[in-house]
């Protein structure tokens, strides 16, 4: 009954909404009053006749009613200006699609309220991505929300991320889950689920699919590591950079190891967002001040991965993960200190290429030093300690993952030491993040007397 109130409300302001009414005549329905809930299907109409029919996953009606609450919630305490934002969003997310469980399973359709192709640009790919936790129902209603507010003439590929505890797991070739497409008729929408416990189906995909995926994770990596920056230049000196070389200088001012194409073209766009929610404005990310999205091959146009890059090492498995919120990246094998390894939370200060003044001393190649302590995450010319306890209390790691930790996570990334929080299993995938446009990152000017 909690949502009886706004759901009435809003059919009242929106009685045309035939989603609305549908919604509204489930909840009746969840609570005993069916001579109610009746009278809502019949204004629903074709809406009730297609989700009904089409067995959509009730998770996914679940995501769509929560959606349009939040909305609701926040129209509510907006100014005019970000109201009509907001009531465009919802009239997206509340337009219809045609769902089918599996490929070349028809389904009723109804047509959606507005213009899909209100929000198409030039030289935006025909084939976008998100990714989403496979086999959650609710994930896939999210998915095709934010389809429905990207507003391109696309389609939409979700890649499947399998959970392991509270994590998501962010690995090479992820199959597709779902697809979402435009429909035959003017403005109609098709979701496809691939959740092999609703199915026996899975999604054909091509190489050159495989291969754009393969691409698209590899951007998300990038956007994520210069947000990530960008926000550390940020608290660290109270301003936006300016330009990317802003973060990508020779040492000590080397808030990022090097760039990336991915970098160059986004880093206007990220600024720009930025700006606009320092000031309290919004904007829809495909009609960006800059001239076009942060990232025009993710479904809404804005990075996928969120959250800041962060560095959790569990010593009781003697792993070191990079993490953005609940998203997994990597997992490596490392080398502790075991009790002298200390626990708590810590940022990366100094980030040193060969801190013993060359790449094979004891602490290998690359050095970040955990705040103003004496312990760090470094290399090692030992490889045969890493998984063991044989340090004096540092982190160590093999060299390839150490210069891939160094290139992906930027000075002032937070480090958490803890235990029993991250999964057994390594998870490094075959092509290494490599970044290029390196300036000079080592430091003649002291000697390195970490605990090693």
């Amino acid at each position: 009954m909690t949502r009886f109130p706004h759901l009435k409300k809003y059919v009242r302001e929106h009685p045309d909404n035939k989603m609305a009414w549908y919604l509204l005549g489930k909840e009746y329905e969840a609570d005993g009053q069916p001579g109610k809930a009746n009278y809502c299907f019949n204004q629903a109409q074709e809406v009730y006749e297609a989700y009904e029919h089409a067995h959509v996953p009730e998770d996914i009606l679940v995501e769509y009613e929560q959606k349009l609450h939040e909305a609701a919630k926040k129209r509510e305490k907006r100014t005019a200006r970000r109201r009509k934002w907001l009531l465009l969003a919802v009239l997206l997310l509340l337009a219809g699609f045609r769902y089918a469980e599996a490929p070349g399973i028809d389904a009723p359709r109804f047509a959606a309220q507005t213009d899909a192709s209100a929000g198409a640009a030039a030289g935006l790919p025909a084939v976008v991505f998100t990714a989403a936790e496979q086999g959650r129902p609710a994930a896939l209603g999210t998915a095709a929300a934010d389809y429905l507010r990207d507003g391109r003439k696309v389609r939409a590929s979700v890649l499947g991320m399998e959970r392991q505890g509270k994590w998501l797991i962010w690995r090479e070739g992820m199959p597709v889950a779902a697809e979402v497409e435009p429909g035959e008729k003017a403005g109609e929408s098709v979701l496809r689920s691939y959740d092999p416990k609703v199915c026996d189906c899975k999604a054909s995909t091509s190489p050159a699919q495989r291969k754009a995926a393969k691409a698209w994770m590899s951007e998300q990596e990038s956007l994520a590591a210069l947000s990530s920056a960008i926000g550390s230049y940020r608290s660290d000196g109270g301003k936006i950079p300016k330009n990317l070389k802003d973060l990508n200088r020779p040492f000590p001012d080397n808030v990022l190891s090097g760039s990336t194409p991915a970098m160059s073209r986004s880093f206007a766009a990220l600024t720009a967002a930025m700006k606009r929610e320092a000031y309290g404005q919004e904007e829809l990310p495909l009609s960006s001040s800059s001239g076009g999205p942060a990232s025009a091959s993710t479904l809404g146009g804005s990075p996928y991965l969120e959250k800041p890059l962060e560095i959790i090492v569990d010593r009781s498995r003697h792993r070191l993960a990079i993490v953005s919120g609940s998203v997994l990246l990597r997992n490596y094998e490392v080398g502790l200190g075991g009790s002298k390894t200390p626990t708590g939370t810590y940022a990366i200060s100094d980030k040193v290429v060969n801190p013993n003044g060359r790449s094979n001393g004891e602490f290998g190649s690359r050095g970040m030093q955990l705040s103003d302590t004496d312990y760090a995450i470094h290399g090692t010319n030992d490889p045969g300690s890493i998984g063991g306890d044989e340090s004096h209390g540092c982190v160590r790691m093999n060299k390839s993952d150490v210069e891939e930790l160094f290139d992906l996570v930027p000075a002032g990334t937070k480090v958490t030491l803890t235990d029993d929080v991250l999964p057994e299993e390594l998870l490094i995938p075959k092509q290494r993040f490599r970044s290029g446009d390196r300036q000079d990152q080592t430091n003649d000017q002291k000697v390195y007397k970490w605990l090693n």
